[in-house]
């Protein structure tokens, strides 16, 4: 998983692209980045373990402000060789 970008580097295959997401801060005391599907599919089932994601935003300042405008969702592509 590539975070911030749309194309994978040359040789590698993109499985597919979409939006970094994570749990609220604050909502669990444990939370990973994932790179969220552009177009997820939904499971449907019992899911004994749940969570609310979010998209992660850009902050001028944590990324350079010439690259990233704040506000923006952060884009990722997940890739395989």
């Amino acid at each position: 998983m590539i975070p911030a970008r749309t194309q994978c580097p040359d040789g590698w295959t993109k499985e597919y692209g979409g939006y970094m997401v994570s749990e609220l801060h604050g909502d669990r005391k444990r939370s990973s980045y994932i790179c969220l599907d552009e177009a997820p599919e939904i499971a449907v089932g019992d899911a004994q373990f749940q969570a609310v994601i979010h998209p992660v935003q850009i902050h001028c300042g944590t990324l350079p402000c010439s690259v990233y405008t704040t506000g923006k969702e952060l884009t990722c592509v997940v890739c395989s060789k």
